[in-house]
Protein backbone atom coordinates (compact mmCIF):
# COMPACT_ATOMS: atom_id res chain seq x y z
CA UNK A 1 0.00 0.00 0.00
CA UNK A 2 2.95 2.38 0.23
CA UNK A 3 2.79 4.51 3.15
CA UNK A 4 4.13 8.11 2.07
CA UNK A 5 5.00 10.63 4.88
CA UNK A 6 5.91 14.15 2.90
CA UNK A 7 3.88 15.27 0.28
CA UNK A 8 4.89 14.99 -3.47
CA UNK A 9 3.30 15.23 -6.50
CA UNK A 10 3.13 11.49 -8.20
CA UNK A 11 3.28 13.71 -11.76
CA UNK A 12 6.28 16.04 -11.45
CA UNK A 13 8.04 14.98 -7.78
CA UNK A 14 7.40 18.66 -6.86
CA UNK A 15 6.99 19.71 -2.77
CA UNK A 16 5.51 22.73 -3.82
CA UNK A 17 1.62 22.82 -2.76
CA UNK A 18 -1.21 25.92 -1.68
CA UNK A 19 -3.95 24.81 0.35
CA UNK A 20 -7.51 24.88 -1.18
CA UNK A 21 -9.22 23.96 2.14
CA UNK A 22 -9.88 22.22 5.12
CA UNK A 23 -12.35 20.34 7.25
CA UNK A 24 -10.98 20.44 11.23
CA UNK A 25 -10.89 17.07 13.79
CA UNK A 26 -11.93 14.41 11.21
CA UNK A 27 -12.36 10.65 12.19
CA UNK A 28 -9.69 9.09 10.98
CA UNK A 29 -11.22 5.68 10.50
CA UNK A 30 -14.49 5.34 8.47
CA UNK A 31 -16.43 2.39 10.37
CA UNK A 32 -18.03 1.50 13.28
CA UNK A 33 -16.43 0.41 16.92
CA UNK A 34 -17.62 -0.47 20.66
CA UNK A 35 -18.57 2.34 22.52
CA UNK A 36 -15.47 2.11 25.05
CA UNK A 37 -13.02 3.52 21.95
CA UNK A 38 -10.58 6.15 22.18
CA UNK A 39 -11.27 8.16 18.72
CA UNK A 40 -8.40 9.73 16.72
CA UNK A 41 -9.10 12.94 14.30
CA UNK A 42 -7.07 14.97 12.19
CA UNK A 43 -7.81 17.48 9.75
CA UNK A 44 -8.60 16.83 6.35
CA UNK A 45 -6.09 19.56 4.01
CA UNK A 46 -6.99 19.43 0.48
CA UNK A 47 -3.82 20.89 -1.11
CA UNK A 48 -2.88 21.40 -4.71
CA UNK A 49 0.50 21.47 -6.63
CA UNK A 50 1.66 24.67 -7.74
CA UNK A 51 3.12 22.88 -10.79
CA UNK A 52 0.97 20.65 -12.27
CA UNK A 53 -2.33 21.17 -10.37
CA UNK A 54 -2.45 17.47 -8.81
CA UNK A 55 -4.72 17.32 -5.24
CA UNK A 56 -4.17 15.33 -2.41
CA UNK A 57 -5.11 14.94 1.00
CA UNK A 58 -2.60 15.71 3.96
CA UNK A 59 -1.72 14.42 6.28
CA UNK A 60 -1.70 10.56 6.33
CA UNK A 61 -2.96 8.24 8.53
CA UNK A 62 -0.65 5.87 9.56
CA UNK A 63 -1.95 2.09 7.19
CA UNK A 64 -2.75 0.51 10.36
CA UNK A 65 -4.83 2.42 12.06
CA UNK A 66 -6.63 3.63 8.57
CA UNK A 67 -7.21 0.22 7.88
CA UNK A 68 -6.94 -1.57 11.26
CA UNK A 69 -10.28 -3.62 10.44
CA UNK A 70 -12.73 -4.10 7.53
CA UNK A 71 -15.67 -1.21 7.56
CA UNK A 72 -17.63 -3.35 5.06
CA UNK A 73 -17.49 -1.06 2.21
CA UNK A 74 -18.52 -2.39 -1.04
CA UNK A 75 -20.54 -5.75 -0.23
CA UNK A 76 -23.81 -4.22 0.99
CA UNK A 77 -26.81 -2.99 -2.06
CA UNK A 78 -27.79 -3.39 -5.29
CA UNK A 79 -25.67 -0.88 -7.24
CA UNK A 80 -22.45 -2.48 -5.63
CA UNK A 81 -23.59 -6.20 -6.47
CA UNK A 82 -24.24 -4.93 -10.00
CA UNK A 83 -21.00 -3.03 -10.60
CA UNK A 84 -19.05 -6.51 -9.51
CA UNK A 85 -21.10 -8.80 -11.78
CA UNK A 86 -20.44 -6.28 -14.25
CA UNK A 87 -16.74 -5.76 -13.52
CA UNK A 88 -16.52 -9.70 -13.13
CA UNK A 89 -17.81 -9.70 -17.14
CA UNK A 90 -15.32 -7.35 -17.94
CA UNK A 91 -11.99 -9.31 -17.67
CA UNK A 92 -13.22 -12.95 -16.86
CA UNK A 93 -12.04 -14.27 -20.69
CA UNK A 94 -8.86 -13.21 -20.07
CA UNK A 95 -8.63 -15.18 -16.40
CA UNK A 96 -5.68 -17.88 -17.26
CA UNK A 97 -2.22 -18.67 -15.59
CA UNK A 98 -1.45 -16.99 -12.71
CA UNK A 99 -4.20 -14.33 -11.41
CA UNK A 100 -2.84 -11.90 -8.87
CA UNK A 101 -6.22 -10.38 -6.81
CA UNK A 102 -5.48 -7.20 -4.69
CA UNK A 103 -7.59 -5.93 -2.24
CA UNK A 104 -10.50 -7.88 -2.15
CA UNK A 105 -11.31 -7.90 1.65
CA UNK A 106 -14.49 -9.74 1.56
CA UNK A 107 -13.49 -12.10 -1.65
CA UNK A 108 -15.73 -9.41 -3.81
CA UNK A 109 -13.85 -10.43 -7.34
CA UNK A 110 -12.55 -14.22 -6.44
CA UNK A 111 -15.77 -15.46 -5.05
CA UNK A 112 -17.55 -14.71 -9.11
CA UNK A 113 -14.17 -17.09 -10.50
CA UNK A 114 -16.30 -20.21 -8.75
CA UNK A 115 -18.95 -19.37 -11.42
CA UNK A 116 -16.77 -20.16 -14.29
CA UNK A 117 -14.85 -23.09 -15.16
CA UNK A 118 -11.01 -21.98 -14.47
CA UNK A 119 -8.43 -23.93 -16.26
CA UNK A 120 -6.88 -26.53 -14.05
CA UNK A 121 -2.82 -24.58 -14.32
CA UNK A 122 -5.05 -21.33 -12.96
CA UNK A 123 -3.35 -20.08 -9.62
CA UNK A 124 -4.93 -17.40 -8.06
CA UNK A 125 -3.08 -14.99 -5.50
CA UNK A 126 -4.96 -12.70 -2.95
CA UNK A 127 -3.19 -9.90 -1.35
CA UNK A 128 -5.57 -8.53 1.83
CA UNK A 129 -4.47 -8.27 5.04
CA UNK A 130 -8.66 -8.85 5.86
CA UNK A 131 -8.61 -11.87 3.85
CA UNK A 132 -11.43 -14.35 3.92
CA UNK A 133 -10.80 -18.28 3.52
CA UNK A 134 -11.31 -19.74 0.24
CA UNK A 135 -13.11 -22.16 -1.43
CA UNK A 136 -11.78 -22.05 -4.68
CA UNK A 137 -8.74 -24.69 -5.62
CA UNK A 138 -5.12 -23.30 -6.14
CA UNK A 139 -6.07 -20.01 -4.05
CA UNK A 140 -3.14 -18.80 -2.14
CA UNK A 141 -4.26 -15.26 0.19
CA UNK A 142 -1.54 -13.94 1.41
CA UNK A 143 -2.41 -11.74 4.61
CA UNK A 144 -0.47 -8.82 4.02
CA UNK A 145 -0.70 -5.47 1.59
CA UNK A 146 0.89 -5.48 -1.70
CA UNK A 147 3.97 -4.15 -1.37
CA UNK A 148 7.82 -5.02 -2.30
CA UNK A 149 8.63 -6.75 0.44
CA UNK A 150 5.44 -9.28 0.14
CA UNK A 151 5.93 -9.78 -3.23
CA UNK A 152 10.01 -11.11 -2.80
CA UNK A 153 9.06 -12.67 0.27
CA UNK A 154 6.39 -14.89 -1.58
CA UNK A 155 8.08 -14.84 -4.72
CA UNK A 156 5.35 -13.44 -6.88
CA UNK A 157 6.29 -13.05 -10.34
CA UNK A 158 5.44 -14.44 -14.60
CA UNK A 159 1.51 -13.50 -13.88
CA UNK A 160 -1.09 -13.22 -16.52
CA UNK A 161 -3.67 -10.86 -15.21
CA UNK A 162 -3.55 -8.57 -12.06
CA UNK A 163 -7.14 -7.71 -11.25
CA UNK A 164 -8.22 -4.91 -8.41
CA UNK A 165 -11.27 -3.33 -7.66
CA UNK A 166 -11.90 0.41 -6.02
CA UNK A 167 -7.95 -0.40 -4.47
CA UNK A 168 -6.12 2.06 -6.41
CA UNK A 169 -7.52 5.05 -5.41
CA UNK A 170 -6.87 4.31 -2.02
CA UNK A 171 -2.86 3.78 -2.63
CA UNK A 172 0.03 6.41 -1.21
CA UNK A 173 2.08 6.06 -3.84
CA UNK A 174 0.82 5.31 -7.02
CA UNK A 175 3.32 5.63 -9.59
CA UNK A 176 5.76 2.86 -7.20
CA UNK A 177 2.21 0.45 -7.14
CA UNK A 178 1.88 0.75 -11.09
CA UNK A 179 5.43 -0.08 -11.36
CA UNK A 180 5.41 -3.29 -9.11
CA UNK A 181 2.06 -4.18 -10.88
CA UNK A 182 4.53 -4.11 -14.04
CA UNK A 183 7.47 -5.58 -12.14
CA UNK A 184 5.57 -9.10 -11.27
CA UNK A 185 3.25 -8.81 -14.89
CA UNK A 186 4.17 -11.24 -17.65
CA UNK A 187 5.30 -9.47 -20.90
CA UNK A 188 2.28 -8.04 -22.52
CA UNK A 189 0.57 -8.94 -19.00
CA UNK A 190 -2.93 -7.17 -18.00
CA UNK A 191 -3.64 -4.86 -15.52
CA UNK A 192 -7.60 -4.62 -15.09
CA UNK A 193 -8.90 -2.85 -12.53
CA UNK A 194 -12.24 -0.81 -11.49
CA UNK A 195 -11.91 2.91 -9.73
CA UNK A 196 -14.39 5.27 -8.44
CA UNK A 197 -15.73 8.02 -11.38
CA UNK A 198 -14.04 10.44 -8.61
CA UNK A 199 -14.77 13.54 -10.87
CA UNK A 200 -18.36 12.68 -11.37
CA UNK A 201 -18.64 11.71 -7.85
CA UNK A 202 -17.02 15.36 -6.59
CA UNK A 203 -19.17 16.94 -9.35
CA UNK A 204 -22.35 15.23 -7.22
CA UNK A 205 -21.07 16.39 -4.26
CA UNK A 206 -20.45 12.93 -2.70
CA UNK A 207 -18.15 12.78 0.41
CA UNK A 208 -16.63 9.61 -0.10
CA UNK A 209 -14.59 10.89 -3.28
CA UNK A 210 -11.63 12.00 -1.60
CA UNK A 211 -10.88 11.58 2.25
CA UNK A 212 -8.18 9.93 4.27
CA UNK A 213 -8.29 6.51 2.37
CA UNK A 214 -8.64 8.21 -1.19
CA UNK A 215 -5.99 10.57 -0.76
CA UNK A 216 -5.83 11.68 -4.62
CA UNK A 217 -8.01 13.22 -7.10
CA UNK A 218 -7.44 10.43 -9.35
CA UNK A 219 -10.05 11.60 -12.07
CA UNK A 220 -9.71 9.84 -15.32
CA UNK A 221 -6.91 11.96 -16.95
CA UNK A 222 -4.64 12.08 -14.38
CA UNK A 223 -5.17 7.82 -14.32
CA UNK A 224 -4.46 7.98 -18.13
CA UNK A 225 -1.24 9.60 -17.74
CA UNK A 226 0.32 7.65 -14.73
CA UNK A 227 -0.43 4.11 -16.68
CA UNK A 228 1.27 5.62 -19.80
CA UNK A 229 3.99 6.65 -17.54
CA UNK A 230 4.53 3.16 -16.07
CA UNK A 231 4.41 1.12 -19.03
CA UNK A 232 0.81 0.51 -19.75
CA UNK A 233 -1.01 0.68 -22.89
CA UNK A 234 -4.83 1.12 -22.43
CA UNK A 235 -6.71 -1.09 -24.50
CA UNK A 236 -10.64 -0.56 -23.34
CA UNK A 237 -12.88 1.56 -20.41
CA UNK A 238 -16.13 0.84 -19.62
CA UNK A 239 -18.60 3.39 -17.59
CA UNK A 240 -20.66 1.67 -14.61
CA UNK A 241 -22.90 4.50 -14.02
CA UNK A 242 -21.38 7.42 -12.91
CA UNK A 243 -19.87 5.20 -10.13
CA UNK A 244 -16.95 3.76 -11.92
CA UNK A 245 -14.66 3.39 -14.61
CA UNK A 246 -13.61 -0.15 -15.47
CA UNK A 247 -10.01 -0.01 -17.55
CA UNK A 248 -8.30 -3.00 -19.41
CA UNK A 249 -4.70 -2.47 -19.37
CA UNK A 250 -1.61 -3.90 -20.90
CA UNK A 251 2.32 -4.13 -19.97
CA UNK A 252 4.22 -2.77 -22.50
CA UNK A 253 8.01 -1.77 -23.25
CA UNK A 254 7.66 1.54 -24.36
CA UNK A 255 6.87 4.77 -21.30
CA UNK A 256 5.70 7.77 -22.42
CA UNK A 257 6.08 11.36 -20.61
CA UNK A 258 3.43 12.31 -17.78
CA UNK A 259 1.72 15.63 -19.21
CA UNK A 260 -0.72 17.04 -16.59
CA UNK A 261 -0.88 20.53 -15.94
CA UNK A 262 -4.27 21.56 -14.29
CA UNK A 263 -3.85 23.95 -11.79
CA UNK A 264 -6.49 26.33 -12.04
CA UNK A 265 -8.97 24.09 -13.18
CA UNK A 266 -8.99 22.20 -10.34
CA UNK A 267 -8.63 24.89 -7.91
CA UNK A 268 -11.29 26.30 -9.28
CA UNK A 269 -13.43 22.95 -9.10
CA UNK A 270 -12.46 22.05 -5.37
CA UNK A 271 -13.05 25.61 -4.39
CA UNK A 272 -16.96 25.00 -5.78
CA UNK A 273 -17.09 21.42 -4.05
CA UNK A 274 -16.50 23.31 -0.78
CA UNK A 275 -18.74 26.35 -1.38
CA UNK A 276 -21.54 23.57 -2.50
CA UNK A 277 -21.36 21.08 0.27
CA UNK A 278 -21.27 24.58 2.88
CA UNK A 279 -24.66 25.62 1.21
CA UNK A 280 -26.02 21.96 1.03
CA UNK A 281 -25.01 21.78 5.14
CA UNK A 282 -27.08 24.87 5.58
CA UNK A 283 -29.85 24.14 3.84
CA UNK A 284 -30.14 20.92 6.03
CA UNK A 285 -29.91 22.72 9.02
CA UNK A 286 -32.48 24.75 8.20
CA UNK A 287 -35.15 21.75 7.60
CA UNK A 288 -34.11 19.48 10.75
CA UNK A 289 -34.28 22.79 13.25
CA UNK A 290 -36.01 21.47 16.68
CA UNK A 291 -36.56 18.06 15.08
CA UNK A 292 -35.77 14.67 15.85
CA UNK A 293 -34.18 12.68 12.76
CA UNK A 294 -31.81 10.14 11.75
CA UNK A 295 -28.64 10.02 9.45
CA UNK A 296 -28.47 6.87 6.81
CA UNK A 297 -25.24 5.35 6.52
CA UNK A 298 -23.12 4.10 8.97
CA UNK A 299 -19.66 5.54 6.61
CA UNK A 300 -18.11 8.79 5.85
CA UNK A 301 -21.09 9.84 4.10
CA UNK A 302 -22.87 10.89 7.67
CA UNK A 303 -19.26 11.93 9.34
CA UNK A 304 -18.73 14.49 6.76
CA UNK A 305 -22.18 15.98 7.52
CA UNK A 306 -21.34 15.72 11.49
CA UNK A 307 -17.85 16.91 10.86
CA UNK A 308 -18.91 19.82 8.51
CA UNK A 309 -21.05 21.84 10.76
CA UNK A 310 -24.74 19.50 10.74
CA UNK A 311 -26.60 20.85 13.62
CA UNK A 312 -26.61 16.89 15.59
CA UNK A 313 -29.12 18.41 18.67
CA UNK A 314 -31.70 16.12 17.10
CA UNK A 315 -29.86 12.77 15.87
CA UNK A 316 -31.84 10.09 17.06
CA UNK A 317 -29.02 7.86 15.78
CA UNK A 318 -27.85 6.07 12.03
CA UNK A 319 -29.56 3.62 10.20
CA UNK A 320 -27.53 1.17 7.94
CA UNK A 321 -27.90 -2.06 5.76
CA UNK A 322 -24.57 -3.70 7.13
CA UNK A 323 -25.84 -6.25 9.91
CA UNK A 324 -22.60 -6.42 11.60
CA UNK A 325 -22.51 -2.72 11.93
CA UNK A 326 -25.82 -2.95 13.82
CA UNK A 327 -25.77 -1.42 17.81
CA UNK A 328 -22.27 -0.46 17.41
CA UNK A 329 -21.14 3.30 17.49
CA UNK A 330 -20.52 5.36 14.22
CA UNK A 331 -16.58 6.23 14.42
CA UNK A 332 -15.55 9.73 16.04
CA UNK A 333 -19.46 10.09 17.36
CA UNK A 334 -21.80 9.20 19.80
CA UNK A 335 -24.42 7.61 17.41
CA UNK A 336 -25.16 4.54 17.68
CA UNK A 337 -26.76 2.34 14.59
CA UNK A 338 -30.12 0.81 13.98
CA UNK A 339 -30.94 -1.39 10.85
CA UNK A 340 -33.16 0.65 8.69
CA UNK A 341 -36.62 -1.41 9.81
CA UNK A 342 -36.52 1.08 13.38
CA UNK A 343 -38.37 3.71 11.45
CA UNK A 344 -41.15 1.61 11.09
CA UNK A 345 -42.56 2.66 14.91
CA UNK A 346 -41.56 6.19 13.56
CA UNK A 347 -44.81 8.49 12.45
CA UNK A 348 -43.34 10.63 9.72
CA UNK A 349 -39.55 9.69 9.87
CA UNK A 350 -37.05 12.59 8.61
CA UNK A 351 -33.75 11.12 7.50
CA UNK A 352 -30.92 13.12 6.45
CA UNK A 353 -29.42 10.90 2.81
CA UNK A 354 -26.57 11.29 1.33
CA UNK A 355 -25.25 8.60 -0.19
CA UNK A 356 -24.83 9.78 -3.95
CA UNK A 357 -25.46 7.27 -6.39
CA UNK A 358 -26.95 4.87 -3.83
CA UNK A 359 -29.77 7.30 -2.86
CA UNK A 360 -32.26 6.41 -5.03
CA UNK A 361 -31.87 2.33 -4.15
CA UNK A 362 -32.11 3.54 -0.16
CA UNK A 363 -35.02 6.01 -0.87
CA UNK A 364 -37.06 3.04 -2.48
CA UNK A 365 -35.95 0.88 0.22
CA UNK A 366 -36.84 3.36 3.26
CA UNK A 367 -40.08 4.00 1.55
CA UNK A 368 -41.22 0.63 1.30
CA UNK A 369 -40.50 0.36 5.54
CA UNK A 370 -42.16 3.35 6.31
CA UNK A 371 -44.20 5.12 3.54
CA UNK A 372 -44.76 8.01 5.44
CA UNK A 373 -40.98 8.76 5.76
CA UNK A 374 -39.66 12.25 4.79
CA UNK A 375 -36.33 12.50 3.05
CA UNK A 376 -33.81 15.25 3.38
Amino acid sequence: MFEGKKLICPVSSSTKFSKIFTIKKFPIYMGVVKKKYQYEYKDINYYINQKTGTVQIHPRVPLKKLYFKSHGSGKIGGTWKSHHENFFKFFKKYLEGKIIEIGGGHNSMSKYFQTINLKKDCKIISFEPNAQKSKLRNHQIIKNFFDYNSVKLNNVKDCNIVVHSHLFEHIYDPLKFLKLIKKVLKKDGYNIFSIPNIKKMIQNNQSNAMNFEHPYFLEEDLVDQLLRGCGFKIIKKKYFKNHSIFYQTQSINKIQKINYFKFNKNFSFFKKYQKRINLDIKNINSKIQNKKYFIFGAHIFSQNLIFNNLNTDGVIGILDNDSEKINQFLYGTKFKVYKPNIIRKYKNPIIVLRTGTYNKEIIKQLKLINNSVKII
